[in-house]
C-alpha cells in the first residue's frame, strides 16, 4: 500500500505549531515543518485554513463573542472528527482488503468451478457412451435369442429324425426361457436404476450450481477435489474399456454359435456353454452397477461437505455485516455526540448574548 498524502488536519496542526512557534505560515514551513506533501495540496489546504478562519473572525464580530473562544471550540470540533476518522480508517482498511481479498478467492472459485463443470461434463458423456454401448450388447443379445429360435424351429422341422433326443431338447429349451426371463428381468432393473441415477443426478447437479456461486473453499480442497475427480475418471475409462472386450467377446461368442448350429449332435452343449456365458456377464454387469452406485453415494458425501462449506461461508458473510451495522452504530453515537455539542454551542452563544 502506497504512503497516504498531506490531510486538512494535518494543515490545520501544522499552522498552529507555525503560530506557537512564532513563524509565518507559507507553504514553505509548512512544507518544512510536516516533511512532506505536495505544493498544490497544501496549497488547496492553506486556502481553506484561511477561509476558515476569515468565517471564525466574521462569526466572533457577529456573536459579540471572543475569537479565542470560537476558534476553541472550532478546534475542539475537528479534533473530534480527526479523532472519529481516526478510529473508522483502520476498521475500513482492513474491511476493504478483506473485501478484495475475498473477490479474488472468489474468482479463483470460479475458475476452479469451471474446470471441475468440465470434468462433470466429460464425465456425463462417457456414461452416456457407455449406456449405448450396453444397449449395442443387449441388441445383439436379442439377435442371438432371435437366431437361436430360428434354429430351434428349425430343429421342431426334424423332431421325426430326433425323437431319441427329445427330452435332451425340451431341458435345453426349459433352460433358454429361464435364462431370458433372467436377462428381461435384469435388462427392466437397469432401465429402472438408469432413470433414478439420472433424476438424481439432475437434482444434484441444480443444486450444485446454484449455490456453486457463493462457494468458498480452501485451495487445498479444490485440488483434493480434482484429484479425486481424475481419479475416477480413471476408473470410468477402465470401465469403458471392460465393456468393449465384453461386448468384442459378445460377437466372438456369436458368430461362434452360428458357425456350429449345423452339428446338431454339439447344439445342447454349445448352448449351455453361451448359457453359461451370459450368467457370468449378468453377474459381472450387476458388479458394475454395484460400483456405479458406490460412486453415487461417494458424489452425494461430497455434495455434504460442499453443502457444510457453503454454510461457513453464509456465517462469513454474517459475520461482516454485523460488523458494518456496528461501524453504522458507532457513526450514529458520533452523529449524536456532534448534534449534542452544536446543541452545547447554541445555549453558551444564548447565554453569552443574554
Amino acid at each position: 500500500m502506497s504512503r497516504p498524502g498531506v490531510t486538512y488536519q494535518d494543515i490545520v496542526a501544522a499552522t498552529h505549531e507555525l503560530k506557537g512557534q512564532g513563524k509565518n505560515i507559507t507553504i514553505e514551513n509548512i512544507r518544512a515543518h510536516l516533511g512532506t506533501g505536495s505544493i498544490g495540496t497544501i496549497n488547496k489546504y492553506l486556502r481553506q485554513w484561511r477561509e476558515m478562519e476569515a468565517s471564525t473572525g466574521k462569526l466572533a464580530a457577529s456573536a459579540q463573542l471572543p475569537e479565542t473562544l470560537v476558534s476553541l471550540m472550532k478546534g475542539l470540533w475537528e479534533g473530534v472528527l480527526t479523532q472519529s476518522l481516526q478510529r473508522f480508517e483502520p476498521i475500513e482498511t482492513n474491511y476493504n482488503q478483506e473485501i478484495a481479498e475475498l473477490k479474488v478467492e472468489l474468482e479463483k472459485y470460479r475458475s476452479n468451478n469451471q474446470r471441475w463443470q468440465t470434468l462433470f461434463n466429460q464425465w456425463q458423456q462417457e456414461k452416456t457412451s457407455l449406456a449405448t454401448q450396453k444397449l449395442t450388447v443387449e441388441q445383439a443379445l436379442e439377435f442371438a435369442h432371435k437366431e437361436n429360435q430360428s434354429l430351434h424351429d428349425k430343429s421342431d422341422s426334424q423332431l421325426t429324425q430326433l425323437q431319441e433326443k427329445q427330452s435332451r431338447v425340451e431341458e435345453l429349451h426349459r433352460l433358454h426361457l429361464q435364462t431370458q426371463a433372467n436377462l428381461e428381468h435384469y435388462r427392466e432393473s437397469a432401465r429402472e436404476q438408469r432413470t433414478l441415477d439420472q433424476q438424481q443426478f439432475e437434482r444434484e447437479k441444480q443444486q450444485l450450481m446454484f449455490e456453486i456461486k457463493n462457494l468458498k473453499e480452501e485451495s487445498v480442497i479444490q485440488k483434493a477435489k480434482h484429484a479425486e475427480m481424475k481419479q475416477q475418471f480413471n476408473l470410468l475409462t477402465h470401465s469403458h474399456a471392460e465393456l468393449e472386450k465384453q461386448y468384442e467377446q459378445s460377437i466372438h461368442s456369436a458368430k461362434t454359435l452360428t458357425e456350429k448350429v449345423e452339428h446338431l449332435n454339439k447344439e445342447t452343449i454349445e448352448l449351455q456353454h453361451t448359457s453359461k456365458h451370459w450368467q457370468q456377464q449378468c453377474k459381472v454387469t450387476e458388479q458394475k452397477l454395484e460400483n456405479k452406485y458406490a460412486e453415487t453415494i461417494s458424489l452425494q458425501s461430497d455434495n455434504k461437505t460442499l453443502n457444510q462449506q457453503i454454510a461457513d461461508i453464509k456465517q462469513t458473510l454474517l459475520d461482516f455485516q454485523a460488523q458494518t451495522k456496528l461501524l453504522s452504530s458507532q457513526n450514529w453515537e458520533l452523529m449524536q455526540e456532534k448534534m449534542q455539542l452544536e446543541g452545547q454551542l447554541k445555549q453558551m452563544q444564548a447565554m453569552i448574548t443574554a
